[in-house]
């Protein structure tokens, strides 16, 4: 797209900026078709945004930066992750995970730590990671952190 142009999404009106997609080369695990996406901040100022796809306006994910919660939370990639994302500093890469809000029970929200998504904020690429060898467990419980480090939930 080149000119700014408004989407509507399930939170509501989304503008979205020439220049500012992230391409997702080989999308996303369950929409590996979907490959254009915008983030936007789901609420300024906290740690959560939300994934819009811009080929399909009924998929988005909320999303968030996992270190607040878990300053201590790695992720490993490898050489050919890296050169997907055109890795030239780990300064360009943003890293988020995925939050599932089970409907009608949002005290049990959960990160989801074994998929996260890196964003090369520079090149506007981004890539899906699963990881398969986390210290922490896949899944932790948002009520559980508090600000910590704790990883509580079942993995």
């Amino acid at each position: 797209m080149d000119k700014r142009h408004t989407i509507n999404t399930r939170i509501g009106p989304v503008v979205v900026e020439p220049g500012k997609t992230i391409r997702f080369p080989r999308g996303l695990i369950g929409f590996e078709h979907l490959r254009e996406f915008v983030l936007v901040d789901y609420k300024p100022g906290t740690p959560f945004h939300f994934l819009q796809s811009l080929e399909n306006l009924g998929m988005g994910m909320m999303l968030a930066d996992p270190f607040p919660f878990l300053p201590k939370y790695e992720i490993r990639l490898g050489v050919a992750e890296e050169r997907i994302l055109k890795v030239r500093s780990i300064r360009d890469l943003v890293i988020l995970v995925s939050v599932t809000v089970p409907k009608g029970n949002p005290e049990g929200s959960t990160l989801n730590l074994a998929g996260p998504l890196c964003v090369n904020v520079q090149e506007r690429l981004g890539l899906q990671a699963p990881q398969v060898d986390l210290s922490c467990p896949s899944r932790v419980l948002l009520r559980d952190l508090g600000g910590t480090e704790r990883c509580l939930a079942n993995s």
